[in-house]
């Protein structure tokens, strides 16, 4: 059943494609990245699409153009709709489709609240006014929603690029809540006091977070579909305790769960629980790395932009901001490198590149190119993968043949030649050093630790520095997400906050997240307070397990023969959950309970019943939200390999995520105005 997921995400794309038979297509950039994931725009040109552009209200048709295809993942109001009728006005279109992957009933949601209701009269009052903007009631317009809202980046992962910026709730945001629950209310009976995230319950978001979580469950209610199971929802934290909750109960699932013949789970975690597995950099993981490393797709969030110049015949300075026509690591099904980055995915770095330079030297000796073995045995470099894919240089047709291959290769090349590479190993070593000094007594405090190499640094001249303010973000991120309850002196954050800001007033140019976050840099005023703001959050992080059991601590302090060890929140559920002995999943919420389900917890104690766990079925989807790695997809199924189970696991998260992201989220971004990103 796992390996359906490739399918899955293809399929509605062929679907959309026998629709768009001499039409101009229009499409936005998460339905975009969908599509790049699922076979690119290739596929619409064979099947006689006219021309592909952006979904915007600057965009319009030719004269000649008489039948538009808009595909979309927003719901059919407001912007998406003064869009459209935008393009429509400028156009002279006869015959207009429009597709979404927001169900109707998803769009009855946002209107009235709720799922009950006549769902199709939604699409026929769009269909009308379609008509309207093309000034004629006579011409033919389609509303479809088409499920296409999953990328499959490999046969067990899957990303939901319409909802990558959704991100947890941290500590102290159910205070925020709970003033715009009780805005305007002013008797005291009528105004909720919510102590903690325990307490927030959906129905007391702001509508907007209703309407975009409710989309996450419309989208993966539609991938339940299309794998034909009845699933059972459960949960790790709480934002996803509300998420599970909210498929567990949605009336559309109903028909589906009754008539399918399989079952599957389906395990929510919050990324919150754990942040500092993604923003460190620990990993030996070849993909996250290049990731981290390389530029993304212009428009992407899952993908990265890879400069194919030395395969070209054409002058560069080999700058990536002149890339002309981009590489990429997502492959078309049926080239023969598509199992490569499955493969890249699930080994470590130097087990990648021996496999990229053996497929390298047998696509060469394939072409008769003139191959020359050279560097030491079980040792790959940047040069020796570069000397075999320049081989391939001025042959179109072996390109053509081996383009996936040379992309991954030219990925893998410039990470290991990225001015940046050295600094990551030099991050890696630093937190090292805070993983086994943190919890000791004898030792700095991790915040003293931080502030000693920030002051080293800022003594050197700028060109020379190994560390940048971003990156001591990250550390911080690391550090205070590491140990539950993190807490350092006043003085050790005021003395670390005084260096940071005076770090941030001398720069001249401040890179993008730190612009976003410090408004006005040269007054030192607003800097310092918006460290105090920073330094606020940090301590949340520090406080998001607290409701946790079992996985309270991702921090192994170690003893007198074995070192401090990170211990990753994923990796240690799927342990429990699939430890032989059966212990009871305390942290582990079950929210699809029933009346039976009722009856084995409740006399559990008298009834030889077992309480319903996540790998009772065949398939289990573990759904992170707020971002995945490459390497924690790795350690899960690594995980689940030691255990011999019968059940498969697929990764699902809302985006591929890396340190940079998770800074910008935590600290840029408001989970309460999911409009605003």
């Amino acid at each position: 059943m796992a390996g359906q997921m490739k399918s899955i995400c293809v399929d509605p794309w062929q679907l959309i494609a026998s629709k768009v038979t001499r039409a101009v297509v229009f499409i936005d950039n998460a339905s975009a990245e969908c599509l790049h994931w699922s076979g690119g725009v290739t596929r619409f040109f064979e099947q006689g699409a006219l021309d592909i552009k952006e979904l915007s209200s600057f965009e319009s048709g030719d004269p000649a153009h008489k039948k538009a295809v808009f595909i979309t993942s927003s719901l059919l109001f407001d912007t998406t709709a003064s869009i459209i009728e935008d393009v429509i006005g400028a156009s002279d279109f006869q015959y207009v489709i429009v597709i979404t992957n927001q169900s109707s009933h998803q769009h009855l949601y946002a209107r009235t609240g709720s799922v009950d209701g006549d769902d199709k009269e939604v699409f026929f009052q769009f269909e009308e006014k379609v008509l309207e903007w093309m000034g004629n009631m006579n011409f033919t317009s389609e509303v479809h929603h088409v499920p296409f809202s999953a990328a499959c980046v490999t046969p067990d992962l899957f990303v939901l690029p319409s909802f990558g910026h959704v991100f947890p709730f941290l500590p102290g945001d159910n205070k925020r809540i709970e003033f715009q629950l009780n805005k305007g209310k002013i008797a005291s009976g009528e105004r909720k006091k919510l102590e903690s995230l325990a307490d927030v319950e959906f129905n007391q978001l702001p509508e907007a977070v209703r309407v975009q979580y409710m989309g996450i469950v419309s989208a993966l209610n539609d991938l339940m579909n299309q794998l034909k199971v009845c699933d059972d929802c459960y949960a790790v934290g709480h934002t996803s305790r509300m998420l599970a909750t909210e498929l567990a109960n949605y009336a559309p699932a109903r028909g589906r769960r009754k008539a399918a013949t399989d079952k599957a789970s389906i395990l929510f975690v919050d990324r919150t629980l754990d942040l500092a597995g993604p923003c460190s950099h620990l990993g030996e993981n070849v993909v996250d790395k290049i990731r981290h490393l390389l530029p993304e797709l212009p428009h992407h969030k899952n993908d990265v932009c890879v400069n194919m110049v030395n395969l070209c015949s054409v002058i560069s300075d080999d700058s990536q901001h002149d890339v002309i026509v981009p590489g990429c690591l997502a492959q078309v099904e049926a080239s023969k490198s598509a199992d490569l980055l499955n493969q890249l995915v699930h080994c470590k770095q130097k087990e990648a590149l021996m496999e990229v330079n053996k497929r390298l030297v047998e696509a060469a000796m394939k072409e008769n190119l003139p191959l020359k073995m050279s560097g030491k045995p079980g040792r790959i470099t940047a040069d020796q993968l570069e000397s075999h894919v320049k081989l391939f240089k001025g042959n179109s047709t072996a390109i053509q043949k081996h383009s996936g291959l040379l992309q991954i290769s030219n990925s893998i090349i410039q990470m290991l030649r990225h001015s940046q590479f050295a600094r990551h190993d030099a991050m890696m070593s630093i937190e090292k050093l805070l993983l086994q000094n943190i919890w000791d007594e004898d030792c700095p405090s991790a915040a003293s630790q931080i502030s000693l190499l920030l002051d080293r640094e800022l003594k050197k001249p700028k060109h020379e520095r190994e560390v940048s303010i971003e990156e001591v973000l990250h550390l911080l991120v690391f550090s205070y997400g590491l140990v539950e309850d993190a807490t350092y002196s006043t003085k050790e954050e005021d003395e670390l906050k005084e260096l940071l800001t005076n770090a941030v007033t001398a720069e001249e140019v401040l890179p993008d997240t730190l612009e976003t976050i410090f408004a006005d840099p040269g007054n030192r005023d607003n800097v310092m307070a918006t460290w105090g703001t920073i330094f606020s959050r940090l301590r949340a992080l520090s406080q998001v397990r607290k409701d946790l059991k079992k996985f309270r601590q991702i921090y192994d302090a170690g003893g007198v023969t074995s070192p401090a060890c990170y211990r990753p929140l994923l990796q240690q559920i799927v342990e429990e959950i699939f430890n032989s002995s059966k212990p009871e999943l305390v942290d582990v919420e079950y929210k699809s309970g029933k009346l039976k389900d009722l009856l084995k917890t409740g006399f559990g104690y008298f009834m030889s019943v077992s309480k319903p766990r996540p790998n009772d079925h065949p398939l289990l989807i573990v759904f992170i939200v707020g971002g995945v790695t490459s390497n924690e997809v790795k350690q899960i199924q690594e995980t689940l390999a030691k255990y011999q189970s019968n059940t498969k696991i697929v990764v699902g998260s809302t985006c591929l995520v890396k340190p940079k992201d998770l800074v910008d989220t935590i600290f840029t971004r408001d989970p309460l105005e999911p409009g605003l990103v």
